[in-house]
């Protein structure tokens, strides 16, 4: 399980910083509506919080290609979805400066952190 959750934070953390990157889900994020640098960082949060729940839920997974087709299925629409949002910020110029100044960016390197301890 800790291979799985480190897997998920490494993906999240890495598809945050490499493409320049409260009870919402993210299937209810509209990245077209994303302007500033918090409503960006607030987005990947959802995505990283509901990536953290699929991992908690299958802390006995070694490998993602192990967990339940649902939850594969899961997986790959979160991805799609930050990967949807690192695109969106790319083009609006956000930096990753503005973003870290946030709060939900704070929250996510604490989440990370839980993560990786577990």
């Amino acid at each position: 399980m800790k291979k799985l959750v480190v897997i998920l934070g490494v993906v999240l953390f890495a598809s945050f910083f490499f493409t320049s990157c409260g009870g919402k889900k993210a299937e209810d994020i509209k990245v077209e509506e994303l302007k500033e640098a918090c409503d960006f960082a607030d987005a990947q949060l959802i995505v990283m919080k509901e990536m953290k729940e699929i991992a908690d839920a299958n802390k006995d997974v070694k490998d993602l290609k192990d967990l339940k087709k649902e939850d594969q299925d899961k997986v790959e629409v979160l991805m799609k979805k930050l990967m949807e949002i690192s695109e969106a910020q790319a083009k609006a110029e956000i930096k990753d400066e503005d973003i870290k100044k946030c709060d939900a960016y704070k929250e996510m390197e604490k989440l990370d952190e839980e993560m990786e301890k577990e």
